[in-house]
C-alpha cells in the first residue's frame, strides 16, 4: 500500500483522535501501544521494536521511530514529520525533548502501555512535569467498530486461520508432539500469506487441555484423548482467532458429551449475536447451555472478545457486560468446558455484527472427527 492510500485510511483516524482529545480538554497525546501505532500510522515494525506517535491538537502528528526504520517511515509512511531515536540507549525518549520541554502540562497516554521507566523519562524531559491522563477508553472506542475495509482484511485473516486449522486437523494422530503441530501451524500461516501468528498457537491434549495450560508441550498425542487447538493468523496487522477440538482415535461417550455441550453452547452464542443487544447477552446464551448440562462450574472464562489489530480487544462478551453490539463490531464466540480426568472441549469462531445479525468469518469444519462438519 503506497503512502497516499495509507494517508487516506489513517489521517481521518488521527483527526478523530484529535477531536476526542479536545472533548477531554487535552491538546497533546503520546501513543506507545504498538497496535494503536499500526492503526493511526499504518506503519509496520518488527515485534521487538516500538515506535511512538505524538498527536497535537495544534500541530500535525509526529512519528518517532528507530533509526533503522527512519528511511522506510519517510518513504512509506503518511506522516510528514518523522524523528529517529537510537535503539538500546539509556534514554531513547530523549528525542522527545523539543516536544516536551516547554510543552503541555497534561499529556494523554495509554496508561497500560507506558512503563514506569518511560513515565519517569517523560517527566524528566519536561520542565512542567506534566500530568498523565489515561486515554485508553478513547483509542479503544475509535477501534471498536470496524470499517468495511477492515472487515475485509479480517475475513482474509480468518480464511488463512481456517485453512491452517484444517491442515493441522489432518495431521492429528497418536504419537505426534503438541509443539511440533503448533510450530507447523506457524509455518503454514506464513506460507499462506500471513504476517505471522496472532499469538503463540497452543495445542493441548488430554490432561494438558483440561488444566488448561495454554501452551504446547513436548507431550505426544495418545489414543482416546481430546485435543484442543487455538490459533490465529495476522493479515495487514489484523488478527484472526479460531479454536477447534479434535478426537485422537476413539473417545468415550462422556468425552463426546463434553464436545456436544461446547458445540451447542457455541451455536447458541452465535445465534444470539445481533445489533442492539448487550454483549453480555451473548455470554448468557452460551453459558445457559453449559449450565443446563450441569457443567457451569467447568466453564471458567468469558464467552468472547473483540478482535482486530489486537487479538483481544472490545467488545467483551461476558457476564453483565452492557456494551451494545453494533454493525461493524467483530468478536469471537468461544465457550468451553474443562473436566479433569475426562477432557476439554472448546469451539471458537469469529463473527462480524451485521445490520440484521452476524456473519461467521472462520469456517474450518467444527466436527470432532475428520469428515464431520
Amino acid at each position: 500500500m503506497n503512502a497516499s492510500s495509507v494517508r487516506a485510511r489513517c489521517e481521518p483516524r488521527v483527526e478523530a483522535l484529535v477531536r476526542g482529545l479536545r472533548d477531554r480538554g487535552l491538546r497533546f497525546a503520546l501513543l506507545f501501544d504498538r497496535d494503536n501505532l499500526r492503526y493511526f500510522t499504518g506503519f509496520r515494525v518488527n515485534r521487538v521494536i516500538h515506535s511512538v506517535l505524538a498527536v497535537s491538537a495544534d500541530e500535525g502528528p509526529v512519528h518517532i521511530v528507530a533509526r533503522l526504520d527512519f528511511d522506510r517511515a519517510r518513504q512509506d509512511g503518511w506522516i510528514d514529520r518523522v524523528i529517529p531515536f537510537a535503539e538500546d540507549t539509556d534514554n531513547p525518549l530523549a528525542v522527545l525533548r523539543p516536544l516536551l520541554a516547554d510543552g503541555p502540562d497534561r499529556i494523554g497516554i495509554e496508561r497500560d502501555a507506558v512503563t514506569l521507566a518511560q513515565a519517569e523519562a517523560l517527566h524528566a524531559l519536561s520542565r512542567r512535569h506534566p500530568e498523565f491522563v489515561d486515554i485508553r477508553e478513547l483509542t479503544a472506542g475509535l477501534r471498536l467498530v470496524k470499517s468495511a475495509a477492515e472487515i475485509d482484511v479480517l475475513r482474509r485473516a480468518a480464511g488463512i486461520a481456517s485453512k491452517v486449522m484444517d491442515e493441522v486437523r489432518a495431521a492429528i494422530r497418536p504419537g505426534v508432539c503438541e509443539a511440533e503441530l503448533s510450530s507447523w501451524a506457524e509455518h503454514l500461516i506464513g506460507r499462506a500469506g500471513g504476517e505471522g501468528a496472532s499469538f503463540e498457537p497452543f495445542l493441548m491434549a488430554g490432561s494438558n487441555a483440561w488444566l488448561p495450560q495454554r501452551f504446547s508441550s513436548r507431550k505426544r498425542l495418545a489414543n482416546g484423548e481430546l485435543v484442543l487447538f487455538d490459533m490465529g493468523a495476522i493479515v495487514d496487522g489484523y488478527c484472526s482467532d479460531i479454536t477447534r477440538t479434535f478426537a485422537v482415535g476413539e473417545v468415550s461417550e462422556e468425552q463426546t458429551r463434553l464436545f456436544d455441550v461446547a458445540h451447542d453452547a457455541h451455536d447458541a452464542g452465535i445465534a444470539a449475536v445481533r445489533p442492539g443487544i448487550p454483549a453480555g447477552d451473548v455470554d448468557r446464551a452460551a453459558r445457559s447451555v453449559v449450565e443446563a448440562a450441569g457443567l457451569g462450574e467447568r466453564f471458567p472464562h468469558l464467552t468472547g472478545h473483540g478482535i482486530g489489530l489486537s487479538s483481544h480487544e472490545g467488545p467483551i462478551a461476558d457476564r453483565g457486560v452492557s456494551t451494545v453490539l453494533e454493525p461493524g463490531m467483530v468478536l469471537t464466540v468461544e465457550p468451553g468446558v474443562y473436566v479433569p480426568g475426562i477432557g476439554a472441549a472448546r469451539i471458537e469462531d469469529m463473527v462480524a455484527v451485521t445490520p440484521t445479525g452476524c456473519e461467521v468469518l472462520t469456517d474450518a469444519p467444527r466436527g470432532l472427527r475428520a469428515g464431520e462438519g
